[in-house]
């Protein structure tokens, strides 16, 4: 009997541990969140950067940190001016890539979409010598991304983004971009997160491209 009392009580015990390791999680990705949400230059992007990292480090099961810490590098890289420094962040983006690569990841289409965004970025540095390369890079992490859920809005977002911004001589701009754009905007209106850290970015984005296809 004593030896059933100490089991239940070791077991209520883990299970208090478990909901208090939770919710201490669960309140420093809602912080952090909101800090990079309000995040507006390198220095508070970076600073945000390093809290996700420091989640990661310490809730070594939770994948979300990872990517968000991926996707801080990827904002603070696209604020950069000079190729060299466009490509150093990115390389941080990859190194947080590689790490959720290892990660049971919920929902790995938005992995894709983060893998397709780092080759659009590599793009824009040099883009006639990078074209060949990265190009099918985007287009494989895009289909992928679509092919594991062809309801991902930032999919067709990103897609959208890169025709757009691809001059019209080699097949891309406004006129072209208009059909994705449309897309991106209607899997928006249907999108539900599938939790409330789930990625959710990318609308702001396509509705500032619809504005020419009106």
């Amino acid at each position: 009997m004593k030896k059933l009392i100490f089991t239940i009580a070791l077991f209520i015990a883990s299970f208090i541990t478990k909901a208090t390791d939770n919710e201490r999680f669960m309140k420093a990705m809602g912080a952090t969140l909101m800090e990079l949400g309000q995040a507006q230059d390198v220095a508070s992007l970076q600073e945000v950067a390093n809290k996700f990292e420091r989640i990661a480090n310490s809730e070594t099961n939770e994948w979300l940190p990872n990517y968000y810490a991926a996707l801080s590098y990827n904002l603070i890289a696209q604020k950069q001016k000079e190729g060299a420094e466009i490509d150093k962040y990115l390389d941080k983006t990859e190194g947080f890539i590689t790490k959720l690569a290892q990660q049971n990841v919920s929902t790995p289409d938005e992995i894709e979409v983060l893998k397709a965004q780092v080759a659009m970025m590599r793009i824009s540095v040099d883009g006639a010598a990078r074209w060949m390369k990265f190009g099918s890079a985007f287009e494989g992490a895009i289909a992928k991304a679509k092919q594991i859920n062809p309801e991902n809005p930032r999919a067709y977002t990103l897609k959208a983004q890169m025709v757009f911004y691809t001059p019209q001589q080699f097949g891309g701009g406004a006129e072209k971009a208009c059909p994705e754009i449309q897309t991106a905007i209607q899997k928006f209106a249907n999108f539900k997160p599938t939790n409330p850290f789930a990625p959710k970015w990318g609308l702001e984005q396509v509705n500032g491209l619809a504005k020419a296809c009106k």
